[in-house]
């Protein structure tokens, strides 16, 4: 069994070797030291060039988690480090997630996996080679991970985000009125790629806000997850900002998010389009006195995916705003420049968590 193993590293690593010779020049050479390799990974690419040589520890992995990649390379790479002085170090593995991907260029780990994933950056001799393979698992022998669609989960990551960790899952079901059993499973998932840290039946003890909201964004949509409705507004978005905050004011049920919300949260440019969630979108619609548009529209709105929509909102400019992890999921999720200021929201969130999140759950009375 074991040199079955090692017989699987080995063919893992010559591939490696001649996947790279194949994308560098004719005049240098990769040849793999298997033997000597500090005891620390399973062998060593030796790069040639015609100005000089490095190598690179090359560590193979029959599969590589997030979670794994979160918590174990770090201490991979400090033992190369105290031995080798900082050296490079390559993982190769049959397939990696785009999050093992994101969380080993976070730390400097270059990697290859055998669908064309690849980031290999080395100084000297001077290499860049990133390519893109499958996002999806060829083979899966597992169940994958759960998709993070439909009002519930959205409920519950908008909770993750918007408050701050610790706390238990018995805490988060009181504060969402979702099944125990439900959040079990979605946390459990969560924290196998690393986007939370939990100990098996502890509490929630971190939560990487901009990565979930980005998971989220993956099976999310702004204007099919909502039940959406567009308008122009013949007087102009000005116009419609104050009759908004006028509505709000005199008690309206009213949120508003995209473009319009970004702007006063972290501007990119001046929006075009305004949007604002409202539980009864066509009631509004008269009382702006606005026009059903399928093209050229300046206004939509939106009939919420869940009530977690009302939660957290915030008062700017005399305009009720969304939370800003739900201004920011609609963004990333919507047409033009929208994603440029999903991201720029997720920067603005990363600078001040004060400024947004909460320090203790709420427990509402029912949803």
């Amino acid at each position: 069994m074991t040199a079955n193993l090692e017989n699987q590293e080995t063919s893992a690593l010559q591939w490696a070797a001649g996947w790279l010779t194949a994308r560098l020049p004719d005049s240098w050479s990769v040849h793999l030291d298997a033997e000597d390799n500090l005891g620390a990974t399973d062998g060593r690419l030796v790069i040639q060039s015609p100005s000089g040589s490095a190598w690179i520890a090359i560590e193979a992995r029959r599969s590589l988690s997030p979670a794994e990649a979160g918590n174990l390379l770090p201490r991979l790479a400090q033992i190369l480090r105290s031995m080798s002085g900082d050296s490079p170090v390559l993982i190769v593995a049959p397939w990696l997630s785009p999050r093992t991907q994101e969380l080993l260029a976070g730390q400097g780990v270059n990697y290859l996996d055998q669908t064309g994933n690849a980031l290999i950056k080395l100084i000297n001799p001077a290499v860049y080679i990133e390519t893109e393979g499958a996002a999806r698992n060829p083979d899966p022998k597992e169940r994958g991970a759960i998709r993070l669609r439909g009002p519930k989960v959205g409920r519950l990551i908008r909770t993750l985000v918007d408050v701050s960790p610790p706390y238990m899952l018995k805490d988060l079901a009181d504060s969402t009125g979702l099944a125990p059993g439900y959040i079990s499973r979605i946390l459990d998932s969560l924290n196998e790629e690393a986007m939370i840290k939990r100990a098996p039946r502890g509490p929630v003890e971190f939560v990487d806000a901009p990565a979930l909201l980005r998971r989220w964004a993956a099976s999310y949509d702004v204007f099919g997850s909502n039940r959406a409705t567009t308008y122009i507004a013949r007087e102009g978005l000005e116009a419609i900002r104050e009759a908004l905050a006028m509505e709000s004011r005199q008690g309206a049920q009213i949120a508003v998010t995209g473009s319009v919300a970004a702007a006063l949260l972290s501007p990119v440019a001046s929006p075009t389009l305004l949007l604002a969630y409202t539980p009864e979108p066509e009631r509004l619609a008269q009382r702006l006195d606005l026009l059903p548009a399928d093209e050229g529209a300046n206004v939509g709105l939106l009939l919420p995916f869940d009530t977690i929509v009302w939660k957290r909102t915030r008062w700017d400019e005399g305009l009720q705003l969304a939370a800003a992890s739900q201004v920011a999921v609609d963004c990333l999720t919507g047409n033009g420049r929208m994603p440029a200021e999903g991201e720029a929201i997720l920067s603005w969130m990363g600078q001040d968590e004060s400024l947004w999140r909460s320090d203790q759950l709420e427990v509402p009375g029912h949803w």
